[in-house]
């Protein structure tokens, strides 16, 4: 079957059969698996066949707007759910889930389950992890776990009404979701976080030039508070899932030191972005606060500052694709 799925993807210079054999034995991990959780869908259809579920939900009517299942699907645990889907499209392929969230208390269990310990089907290291979920105390969990294993993690608010992804490539010196939103928290045991009173700070980190302007007012702030669930319709969480499934082609490829052939992994403190509302393509460093705009042709990148209204003109620079 999985010959079958790929057929099609061969012509394409970045979908080499190299690279579709890479991205088959690629083993991925989906921590949460909502809307941003639907990267698995692309995945399974990409040729990718290793799958590791996180989720301690259930499918509920309002998930339909953006997960890939049917009212049968209502009531059915997540991770169950998913596993049906991805084997109703792939026979062969290897799922193992886990009917649970992930709290303050489990980063010795997930560090196990990134070293290959406790998969139902499969095992070894994995590869990739896709960070899913929108509870802080779990993707500060999660990240700092994925960090001290550097294995890399991919990001993609499925809330943000745009095409936007990005990659902790955790390697030396990389930055983390601790750093890069500045919790100061990194001497702190896990247990000892206060994560409620990091919540601000962490929306804050997945802002971006642009986003705000597609929230009716007031939303943003309720969200900021806790008080509305993240807001999600399934065409931005399709192109959301779209873009982290193509860094994961892009990841697998480079973590095999396979060529690229002209494309680049994005990796943090950078995001690309596109938004559908004004057609815009562009990059945004999150440390930096600037707008990276790339010029088609020649594929470099023109730098301008960002001060929170609309870049200013003057460029500050460029870089190479």
């Amino acid at each position: 079957m999985w010959e079958a799925i790929v057929d099609r993807e061969t012509g394409f210079r970045l979908f080499r059969r190299e690279v579709l054999e890479t991205i088959r034995d690629c083993r991925v991990l989906i921590a949460g698996c909502g809307g941003n959780g639907s990267v698995a869908d692309l995945l399974v259809r990409t040729g990718f066949t290793k799958f590791g579920l996180i989720d301690g939900d259930v499918v509920e009517d309002t998930n339909l707007n953006r997960l890939p299942f049917t009212r049968e699907a209502v009531g059915l645990p997540k991770t169950e759910a998913w596993r049906r889907h991805l084997k109703a499209v792939n026979p062969d392929v290897e799922v193992s889930v886990w009917t649970r969230g992930v709290g303050r208390r489990d980063g010795p269990w997930f560090a196990d389950v990134l070293a290959g310990r406790g998969w139902e089907e499969g095992g070894g290291p994995v590869d990739l992890v896709f960070l899913g979920t929108t509870d802080v105390e779990a993707n500060l969990v999660i990240a700092r776990c994925c960090a001290a294993a550097h294995v890399r993690m991919i990001i993609g608010p499925a809330s943000s009404g745009s095409w936007i992804v990005g990659t902790f490539l955790h390697g030396e010196g990389d930055v983390t979701v601790e750093s890069l939103a500045d919790f100061g928290t990194e001497g702190q045991a896990l247990e000892d976080i206060d994560y409620a009173a990091l919540r601000p700070r962490y929306l804050k980190a997945l802002d971006y030039p642009g986003r705000a302007d597609k929230l009716l007012p007031g939303v943003a702030r309720a969200m900021l508070s806790g008080s509305l669930a993240a807001r999600s319709c399934g065409i931005f969480v399709r192109m959301t899932n779209a873009a982290m499934a193509f860094e994961a082609v892009k990841n697998a490829a480079d973590m095999r030191g396979l060529s690229l052939d002209g494309a680049r992994v994005v990796s943090l403190p950078q995001v690309q972005i596109f938004d559908p509302y004004s057609g815009c393509s562009y990059y945004y460093d999150i440390q930096r606060k600037t707008v990276g705009i790339p010029d088609w042709l020649s594929g470099d990148v023109r730098w301008v500052p960002w001060n929170g209204g609309k870049a200013v003109q003057d460029a500050t620079g460029s870089a190479d694709r």
